[in-house]
């Protein structure tokens, strides 16, 4: 087997050994420090507690107080027999278990094989011992744990596979390749490729990786810092929003960027120490004073020079990914340029950043309190990455892939029934939503409200009919309301669309047309209204009430 061979195999090794043993390679050694270390003050300590407790032992008996301490000891049982029964339902920490493993075996040897050692029996000459009761709290725990694994987390299991196929969308970003539907990765592939070409040996390189909220500039930038560890390079993760205060970010940054270089080289931090010193940043490294004095007499050079050197031996190019800029305030923006531009433009390094550039520039221009007629994040960005807009047909792909799994708790006639409405709609929604984070919170909006009144609406109704809650709620609320002037509605006066739609009518006009004036969509051949109600469509009057909580417990109570 070659070195290559075995390399590959610890990882493997290691996910399984420490993983069913429900640890970390990180938690065993520390566990084994804790016994290692109580063996060896216990060795040091016990010539000194035997004789202890003889001496606690006689006068006790002498003072005839046996009795009141038996009876402590029984209160004490009997409370931890207590505190087990009502944790019943609760679950033991690893390290519990390790503590608790450790002193039963203490137990066993010196009860069992230990002549010296000293168990007061409960009866003269008898053969159990006061501490033989606390044998029945220990089994209780035991047992206890075994029901809890037995019993309990098959069903905790259950409900988070249920979980899976039921629950929300999460707005957590793409993180590997197997999870781009977004198409980043050939993107992603280029650029990566691009940049190793680069010559920066003599200065740094600042990128923006520019969308609007929304669009996938997360999991963009972490499919490159991937792609980027997987050329051999240097990944450092900074996020500004972290910091205490914009005073803290330089700070934040300095301290971030040293951790990660001096993995690959000694003596880094306190080069970077020295060079903040100048800076006036010396919160974080005080403890480097002495050696950064001794570095001013061994390394005369300029500070920078020293870190740039530095960077020149370690020989790996060093990426420093800083998400969300659009997050943030003009202030502390602000601070984060003034890092990539001055204080941290070292060689070789690459600032990736990623932001909403519209935002980026409104914010500055408010901040620094003059109107800008030229884009103020250029001065300082020199590639910029425009991240493609969202294909709408792949939108409605991965909407179709979310309700098929969101919805296998519906009889499979009924799930047929939504996945058609959802095709009558499908092209006006992702349309309209256009960005992967409003297409998982429309989801979410939309699910457990329709998980209530699924066999009372219409799904292709009330797929528009979130949407419009999801987009202009106003409108929404006003719609709401409108239950007892439906008729009026649905005849399609404009005074009465005008006083639902508000000042703003044209954003929603569509989907009031859609759900109440224009024959339903997908089935434009129904002209009939009497087949409304067959429908359950909105503009029935059976079924409007449904479509709105606070009117559907009304009806329901009538």
């Amino acid at each position: 087997m070659d070195a290559t061979t075995t390399v590959d195999l610890w990882p493997k090794f290691k996910q399984h050994f420490f993983g069913a043993l429900g640890l970390s390679v990180q938690q065993l050694f520390s566990y084994l420090f804790v016994v290692t270390l109580i063996g060896i003050v216990y060795i040091h300590v016990q010539e000194l507690l035997f004789p202890l407790l003889d001496h606690v032992y006689q006068f006790l008996k002498s003072k005839e107080l046996m009795p009141w301490f038996g009876t402590m000891i029984v209160l004490i049982v009997l409370y931890q027999l207590y505190w087990i029964w009502t944790h019943r339902s609760s679950y033991l920490l690893t390290g519990i278990y390790y503590v608790g493993v450790l002193f039963f075996v203490l137990y066993v040897y010196y009860r069992g094989y230990y002549s010296s050692s000293y168990f007061w029996t409960i009866t003269e000459g008898g053969e159990i011992a006061w501490v033989d009761l606390f044998l029945l709290p220990y089994l209780l725990c035991v047992v206890q744990q075994g029901v809890y694994i037995v019993t309990f987390l098959p069903k905790w299991r259950a409900s988070l596979r249920r979980s899976r196929v039921q629950g929300i969308e999460t707005d957590r970003p793409i993180k590997s390749e197997d999870e781009d539907w977004l198409g980043f990765c050939g993107v992603v592939g280029i650029l990566s490729d691009s940049l190793k070409s680069l010559d920066l040996r003599r200065e740094s390189l600042t990128m923006g990786i520019v969308a609007q909220w929304g669009k996938g500039k997360t999991s963009f930038v972490n499919l490159l810092a991937k792609k980027v560890k997987e050329h051999g390079d240097i990944v450092v993760c900074f996020n500004p929003r972290a910091s205490k205060s914009v005073a803290h970010i330089q700070e934040d940054f300095f301290d971030a960027f040293s951790k990660e270089l001096s993995k690959y080289c000694s003596g880094f931090g306190f080069l970077l120490g020295r060079y903040t010193k100048h800076l006036g940043l010396l919160g974080q490294y005080e403890w480097t004073r002495p050696l950064e004095s001794l570095l001013t007499l061994l390394l005369p050079e300029k500070d920078e020079q020293a870190i740039n050197d530095a960077l020149r031996i370690i020989g790996r190019r060093v990426y420093v990914i800083i998400d969300d800029l659009d997050r943030l305030t003009g202030e502390e923006i602000i601070e984060v340029l003034k890092l990539v531009d001055r204080n941290a433009s070292f060689n070789n390094v690459v600032f990736v950043m990623a932001y909403d550039k519209e935002y980026v520039n409104n914010v500055l221009s408010k901040h620094l309190s003059h109107g800008l007629d030229h884009s103020f994040i250029d001065k300082y960005v020199t590639w910029e990455v425009i991240l493609p807009e969202m294909d709408s047909e792949v939108l409605k792909e991965k909407m179709r892939e979310y309700w098929k799994v969101h919805l296998l708790w519906l009889p499979e006639e009924e799930q047929k029934r939504v996945l058609q409405g959802w095709s009558y709609v499908e092209k006006i929604i992702a349309e309209d939503l256009a960005s992967v984070r409003h297409l998982k919170r429309y989801v979410n909006l939309t699910l457990h409200r329709y998980k209530e009144i699924y066999s009372k609406v219409d799904p292709a109704d009330f797929f528009l009919l979130s949407l419009l809650q999801y987009r202009h709620l106003t409108i929404y609320n006003n719609l709401a309301q409108c239950a007892g002037e439906l008729k009026v509605l649905t005849r399609g006066l404009s005074d009465q669309i005008q006083s639902i739609l508000g000042e703003n009518y044209p954003e929603a006009r569509l989907l009031i047309r859609k759900m109440f004036i224009d024959r339903p969509v997908g089935r434009e051949e129904i002209s009939d209204p009497l087949r409304f109600g067959e429908l359950k469509l909105i503009r029935s009057e059976e079924a409007f009430p449904y479509y709105f909580r606070y009117m559907k417990d009304k009806t329901e109570e009538k």
